[in-house]
């Protein structure tokens, strides 16, 4: 067999007939299969420019110019609820957070993974330090953390700032999105001097 324009055409032994064509030769095609092809794409135009289809490659396809990688889509971040009681009792909490979890963030029997202690700090080091020490434990697997924010009694007027702002990066801010649920701590964990967190299990 052959291939002739695109075509398959067969090759057969044989002499050159009085057409100067082929009979059957292993050499080549015969003048009448040449004339049939001819014959059959007599009516054959070319597509023109406008008419022929574009051929796009998938969206994963890394041959795609100009585009990244597809990733799969991350799921909104639900926003962290805060209640205040009269007590100094903070608590923080998605809609989702099972009951279970904030019932263990009181529990005097809390065993916590890690802590940090933001003492001396301003309030935009105490943030961009909580923001390596949530993300670096949750990347490591730990859950159950211990944030150490002092009670002011050295700030000016007795009253600190500094839980007042973490509260806030724990619930609105950058930390927020590792954070499932966070409470004032047990007494024995520092009381209204520390925050405990529960952060999430993945991003």
């Amino acid at each position: 067999m052959g291939v002739h324009d695109g075509w398959v055409v067969a090759r057969s032994g044989g002499k050159r007939g009085k057409d100067g064509g082929r009979t059957g030769g292993a050499g080549g095609t015969s003048k009448t299969d040449r004339d049939a092809l001819q014959r059959a794409f007599a009516d054959v135009k070319p597509l023109g420019e406008k008419t022929r289809k574009r051929v796009m490659p998938p969206l994963e396809s890394p041959s795609a110019p100009g585009r990244a990688p597809r990733q799969a889509p991350r799921q909104p971040s639900e926003p962290l609820q805060v209640q205040r009681e009269g007590n100094g009792i903070v608590l923080g909490k998605r809609r989702s957070t099972h009951s279970s979890i904030l019932d263990a963030l009181e529990d005097p029997k809390l065993e916590i993974e890690a802590e940090c202690d933001l003492h001396g700090h301003t309030v935009a080091e105490a943030e961009r330090a909580l923001q390596r020490f949530i993300r670096d434990c949750q990347d490591s697997g730990k859950r159950w953390v211990l944030i150490i924010v002092g009670k002011g009694l050295h700030s000016p007027g007795g009253k600190g700032t500094l839980k007042a702002e973490m509260v806030d990066a724990l619930s609105k801010r950058a930390p927020a999105r590792f954070v499932l649920a966070f409470r004032t701590a047990p007494r024995h964990l520092g009381g209204t001097g520390a925050l405990v967190a529960r952060l999430v299990d993945r991003l």
